[in-house]
């Protein structure tokens, strides 16, 4: 389990394999220090298990169906990911309860800079609208935000300067892929109403 609160972004350094099964290098600078083989650590959101540390290049494996759904399957050597270690029993728990289990990849279609904060608008096909609602929690790229606005085919999400800057939000463009986990609580309530 995760809190949505990225404590470092990783750079990828080795992507091998195929659209199957790829084994993935990132390079940290401080989550590496703490980490052991086998803990759970979200990459963009998405849980991977660490399999091999090697200095400062954490490795794992993903398999088709996390490809399938995530961004991992378009990382290369030199992009940016957000990095996030599973929560511990005496950490602190900001953000809202996050699984790591993307459940979308969604385009990112527009980042305007409004002066005192940036805004996002992400696509949003109508079969996930049951899940998010204004002032509603989401996750996109491991981030713990809050939906501002449901709109007819899309929703807006305000990032504000630290955020913007201290995570991989500052190098996308519209256009780009990200990983959506919609609120867990949300997706509970909207399958008890069927």
């Amino acid at each position: 389990m995760f809190t949505g609160i990225v404590k470092e972004v990783g750079k990828v350094d080795k992507v091998t394999g195929n659209n199957a099964f790829i084994k993935l290098g990132i390079k940290s600078f401080e989550i590496f220090k703490d980490a052991e083989v086998s803990d759970s650590i979200g990459i963009n959101g998405a849980c991977l298990t660490l399999i091999e540390i090697n200095k400062d290049v954490m490795f794992f494996e993903a398999i088709a169906s996390t490809l399938k759904h995530t961004n991992i399957k378009r990382l290369k050597k030199g992009h940016l990911v957000n990095l996030e270690p599973a929560l511990t029993m005496d950490g602190k728990f900001g953000g809202h309860f996050v699984l790591g289990h993307v459940d979308a990849e969604l385009k990112l279609n527009k980042i305007l800079n409004k002066k005192d904060f940036w805004e996002l608008e992400v696509d949003l096909p109508n079969k996930f609208r049951k899940y998010v609602l204004n002032n509603g929690s989401i996750t996109i790229d491991g981030l713990s935000l809050t939906i501002k606005k449901v709109l007819s085919r899309s929703l807006t999400v305000h990032i504000v300067p630290y955020t913007y800057k201290s995570t991989t939000l500052s190098y996308k463009k519209t256009g780009d892929w990200l990983n959506i986990e919609f609120d867990y609580l949300l997706k509970h309530n909207a399958e008890i109403r069927k």
